[in-house]
């Protein structure tokens, strides 16, 4: 591979097909409203540094919009008051392009610090597979410190959004190989679908499953992850991360294969994927932490 080469594993989706508005019903949910207003501004004020004193103003502005908003039961979270991109530094010193209306920020600054600190990062060594690797929090940190890491992403926005913030931290792309897909139990074209309110667009929940709410849908190829890996000659996986929005149950049996050789899993499990822990028991994998929706399994046996 040639000097500043980028691997990228590209699939017919890499431009976003088109989008509809699906119905919008009152039950409309967005997990990071339910996060405590206080812990997230003193998240986005000791987690990130801001490149230019604008954008630490644009940051103190959305906190003061928000702030005043609240006491008018504003559902609306801090992120929607961010009106234009910027590029921020976390704490660890890795830098991320932050899209305005989005998630983006809070994943950065507040969202699983301690998967981080004391799961990802000492785990993340040898091989590396990051499924549902949104904007790259995860994968930016793996190019670090791992031999290789195949990150999977669905969404062509997403993706665009980790292919840049990999090439903010790293020059050099050798060991990353993106692949532009979701993952599912046979191959198949999917519509994937994120939730969205007052254009304020949750890319970080996009999701195979169907929503009975407000989203924009776009169609993403999907292929089973077992297939995926194959194809790039992975024949071992010392850390296999999974956050794939509720879709662990439709998707897990196109991945046996793949857990079969895997030796430590950290997966988000929500209510209805918790089925899953039998088949992953049996798969010889043994809990070993859990917090929120996350769970981190160690392989016992091969």
């Amino acid at each position: 591979m040639q000097e500043g080469e980028f691997r990228i594993r590209e699939c017919e989706n890499k431009v976003c097909y088109g989008f509809e508005i699906m119905p919008r019903t009152p039950n409309f949910k967005i997990s990071d409203l339910s996060e405590g207003r206080i812990a997230k501004f003193l998240g986005y004020t000791f987690n990130v540094r801001m490149t230019s004193y604008t954008d630490y103003l644009l940051l103190l502005k959305a906190m003061l919009f928000r702030s005043v908003q609240g006491f008018r039961f504003s559902e609306n979270p801090l992120e929607y008051y961010l009106d234009r991109a910027m590029i921020v530094k976390t704490w660890d010193g890795f830098m991320f392009f932050v899209r305005p209306k989005s998630p983006d920020l809070y994943a950065i600054a507040v969202a699983e610090r301690m998967e981080i600190q004391k799961w990802f990062k000492p785990l993340a060594r040898g091989v590396v597979v990051d499924v549902g690797a949104y904007i790259g929090t995860y994968t930016v940190r793996a190019c670090k410190q791992a031999d290789l890491v195949v990150a999977v992403e669905p969404h062509p926005f997403n993706f665009i959004s980790l292919v840049v913030n990999v090439k903010l931290n790293f020059k050099n792309h050798d060991n990353v190989i993106l692949v532009n897909k979701a993952v599912g139990p046979y191959e198949t074209i999917s519509p994937l679908c994120v939730p969205t309110r007052n254009n304020y667009v949750s890319y970080a929940e996009a999701s195979l499953k169907y929503r009975a709410e407000e989203c924009l849908v776009h169609k993403v190829k999907v292929e089973p992850l077992d297939r995926i890996l194959d194809e790039l000659g992975i024949n071992r996986i010392d850390l296999l991360k999974v956050d794939i929005e509720g879709y662990v149950v439709e998707a897990l049996p196109g991945m046996l294969s793949t857990l079969r050789k895997t030796k430590y899993l950290f997966i988000e499990l929500l209510k209805h994927d918790v089925v899953v822990y039998r088949t992953l028991k049996d798969s010889g994998f043994k809990l070993i932490d859990k917090h929120d929706h996350n769970y981190l399994f160690r392989k016992l046996i091969g």
